[in-house]
């Protein structure tokens, strides 16, 4: 295949690959196309190694190199942010849902122990949904967690499941027994 050949194909790469990230992004992907991403680069390295004759190709797979290098670094800064917690992280959207339940519905969201990122942003989203601003920080939400399943593994005697429910409009933070809690009688 001619240079020009696989620049084009890589065009179209790059174009489907960012589409693919502001997907994962949005919450349509459960999973970065990482994948995608190192097989851009690797072709990118081959066609690079390959010796070109024509000014143009040249400056066209430098113009590539340059745009997929800006991406990556983007997309890498935004993982970093999501997983600090400096962004929200869009919950990943499911079938036949188009917006969130009714105010008045009960929803929830259930967390095992040592699960408190994803309760958090399953905690903020509820809040975001109702149309709530979010009152806590990662780390004061995290403290209050860590107190009140103490505080309750102690009463109901094992593990505990926090769960975020939308209760009348309401969120708030509700407890049950895990799988290995002992009931008491």
């Amino acid at each position: 295949m001619s240079v020009g050949g696989q620049i084009a194909l890589l065009e179209k790469a790059l174009r489907d690959l960012i589409r693919d990230w502001e997907r994962y992004f949005a919450g349509d992907l459960r999973v970065p196309p990482l994948d995608a991403q190192e097989r851009i680069e690797r072709r990118l390295r081959t066609i690079t190694q390959q010796p070109s004759r024509q000014r143009a190709e040249r400056f066209q797979v430098e113009q590539l190199q340059h745009r997929f290098t800006a991406y990556t670094q983007n997309w890498n800064r935004m993982l970093r942010a999501r997983e600090e917690g400096r962004i929200r992280q869009a919950a990943p959207a499911e079938e036949g849902r188009t917006r969130p339940g009714p105010p008045n519905a009960a929803s929830a969201a259930s967390v095992s122990p040592g699960e408190e990122p994803a309760l958090y942003d399953h905690y903020v989203a509820a809040k975001r949904a109702q149309g709530e601003q979010v009152g806590l920080d990662r780390q004061a939400f995290d403290e209050h967690v860590a107190a009140e399943r103490a505080k309750l593994s102690k009463r109901l005697g094992g593990d505990v499941q926090l769960d975020i429910l939308v209760t009348d409009g309401k969120v708030r933070l509700a407890a049950r027994k895990g799988p290995t809690a002992k009931r008491e009688e």
